[in-house]
């Protein structure tokens, strides 16, 4: 989703373009009146932003990783999942928060082509997707852990693990491929119809009808449903656990150095609130723009705002 700098032109470009462009000087000029300032008048306040959000969850994730990779103990399935969630966070600070710095210090012209455009697209999809499904599958998997103990013991196995994320992962990028689809390269013209110079951007091309479904459907089956699903699956865990009373005592008497599932599942709650609490600015950010059909300039610094908080998610 991209940063939005020109929203208090767009109420008024369609009445006011005809009558104006014939007194701007410059192509600058003429680019500026139709797409707004080159440069964001945050930029710098929110540059210093995104280089804490970079810092803190750059290192943060690759611990994560690290932390998973050198210790051999910690190789199980669900750290598996926590390896994909930290993976698919660095994507997006590595590659993708780079792309929004550069679009607040140069709105216009998008310098990576079509290619770049749909890379950029499809990085922040997959991601989230990605990201929602592996925290679905860690819940899952600890549902039947509980539940099924048993049956957790047969099936939990690192292999099995591996070959879920490949298909999550899979499933994400294809299911990026939709609003991928509606983004391109809008080239701005003059009046005579040549190309105005340095006015490509990487936005939405197709009609907006088409996205505003795209995201609608996706943001409820990516985080709407995941979320409803998981609070369903750890209230029934809940319950067991507090209808339990000799499981913990049971298994620290098997092994009193391997953390119980009752305090492993408290940990992945947390771990899972906090998730679907960091996401949800994303997903608003996105509605947002799918929905405000007549733009204005509070309206633009909210959904600034917003845009800001669904950067953070990487970083917790």
């Amino acid at each position: 989703m991209d940063w939005i700098t020109n929203v208090s032109w767009l109420d008024h470009l369609a009445g006011k373009e005809e009558p104006l462009r014939w007194h701007l000087n410059s192509t600058e000029d003429y680019l500026a009146f139709l797409c707004g300032p080159k440069r964001s008048h945050l930029f710098v306040p929110m540059s210093l932003i995104y280089a804490l959000i970079f810092v803190v969850g750059v290192v943060g994730n690759l611990l994560v990783c690290l932390v998973i990779i050198k210790h051999r103990n910690m190789k199980t399935p669900t750290n598996y999942y926590l390896f994909s969630l930290a993976i698919s966070d660095l994507l997006v600070l590595v590659f993708g928060m780079p792309l929004e710095v550069y679009e607040m210090w140069s709105n216009y012209p998008f310098l990576f082509g079509p290619v770049g455009c749909y890379f950029k697209t499809a990085l922040f999809e997959t991601v989230c997707f990605a990201s929602i499904l592996s925290v679905t599958t860690v819940s899952m998997e600890r549902y039947v852990a509980i539940l099924h103990p048993f049956r957790a013991k047969l099936e939990s196995t690192r292999k099995r693990a591996l070959r879920i994320i490949i298909v999550l992962w899979v499933l994400s990028v294809l299911f990026s491929l939709p609003n991928t689809s509606t983004h391109g390269i809008l080239l701005q013209r003059f009046p005579n119809g040549t190309l105005v110079p340095g006015s490509a951007t990487c936005t939405v091309v197709m009609p907006m009808w088409i996205y505003n479904c795209i995201i609608q459907v996706t943001s409820f089956l990516f985080y709407v449903l995941p979320v409803a699903i998981i609070s369903v699956l750890y209230y029934l865990m809940g319950l067991k656990l507090r209808g339990d009373k000799s499981l913990e005592a049971e298994e620290m008497t098997v092994n009193i150095q391997r953390p119980s599932r009752k305090s492993v599942t408290k940990m992945l709650f947390v771990l899972v609130m906090v998730f679907a609490v960091c996401w949800a600015p994303f997903h608003i950010d996105r509605l947002f723009f799918s929905f405000v059909v007549d733009w204005t300039e509070p309206l633009a610094n909210v959904f600034n705002l917003i845009h800001v908080l669904s950067d953070w998610r990487s970083s917790t």
